[in-house]
């Protein structure tokens, strides 16, 4: 069993899927396995996968029969891979070759409390030119879950961008941390929830070194996503949740609503001492207490849709 999986999940990522392996079998730390999901591409992908297989032993390649939308795909690969770490990489994106040695050995060197490691972020361009070293809120982890979700959903709007928070994502997480999350779920900013559980269930060690490649490109999911919807958040919405899930359809997705929803249940379930239990519920009553008007608009929005489709 490697000590670290890397998961690929892909759909027609011919463009930059090389650089997103070349850059992971680069790495210093060599005790990995890669495992390509392919969400049925239309494009070369499956041509270049095979190359990359037939390179390195430590790299597996599963085609979907069909396109079972980003959020089924991310968890597959999860599902279907064995380290006692593990990365999601999406095709686009690069690793810097220190990369894994550097966050392996912070959660080594940890007393076994910190979740996940992650490196700063370096912004680079569509042709891989760097950009900016992206400059987030640090997000270091309290001593306790109550301090730690307080740090994500508090008061502070700040600390409530959602981009403040997706990044660690794509950090190197403990699988045993990772099972019985929700993983990434079927809605656009399920990242946001998912690293809510995880900072519930321990602490984030930020490595201060840009060692992650962020790719800035116009055909990214979100991206593609507000162009088309040219300034529309409701058409945005939907767009990004039937990338998340193709089923979904052309329904709104109450994005929000089954955040708040998914805060409250993730602080009922984690095991925390009690004192610390009442504490993240009471934080995260108080966040659906600040957005009951955008609750209440999202329920409207999701009774119209019905009321159209009916």
């Amino acid at each position: 069993m490697p000590r670290v999986s890397i998961g690929i999940p892909v759909f027609n990522g011919e463009k930059y899927l090389r650089d997103a392996l070349d850059s992971a079998l680069s790495q210093t730390f060599e005790d990995f396995e890669i495992l390509i999901s392919d969400n049925a591409s239309t494009d070369s992908t499956p041509e270049i996968a095979a190359e990359y297989c037939a390179r390195d032993s430590r790299v597996r390649y599963h085609r979907q029969e069909t396109n079972l939308g980003a959020a089924a795909n991310f968890n597959y690969v999860f599902h279907h891979t064995t380290g006692e770490f593990f990365h999601w990489s999406s095709y686009d994106d690069m690793l810097a070759p220190e990369y894994l040695e550097e966050c392996v050995a912070a959660l080594d060197a940890d007393n076994g409390d910190a979740v996940l490691s992650y490196p700063q972020t370096l912004m680079i361009d569509a042709d891989g030119n760097p950009l900016r070293v992206y400059d987030a809120v640090t997000r270091k982890g309290g001593s306790t879950p109550s301090k730690r979700l307080e740090e994500m959903i508090g008061p502070d709007e700040r600390q409530q961008s959602h981009a403040h928070l997706c990044f660690p994502v794509f950090g190197l997480i403990r699988r045993e941390a990772l099972i019985g999350t929700s993983l990434i779920a079927n809605m656009p900013r399920s990242d946001t929830l998912l690293l809510v559980e995880l900072a519930l269930r321990g602490a984030f060690i930020e490595v201060e070194k840009p060692l992650f490649l962020r790719r800035e490109h116009d055909k990214g999911s979100v991206i593609s996503a507000e162009n088309e919807a040219k300034g529309n958040d409701v058409e945005l919405e939907k767009l990004l949740a039937a990338w998340f899930d193709p089923k979904r359809g052309n329904r709104f997705p109450a994005t929000l609503t089954r955040l708040g929803f998914g805060y409250l249940k993730a602080s009922l379930r984690t095991r925390m001492p009690i004192r610390e239990w009442f504490a993240c519920v009471s934080i995260s009553l108080a966040w659906l207490r600040r957005h009951r008007r955008w609750l209440f608009r999202e329920f409207k929005l999701v009774l119209r849709d019905r009321l159209r489709m009916s």
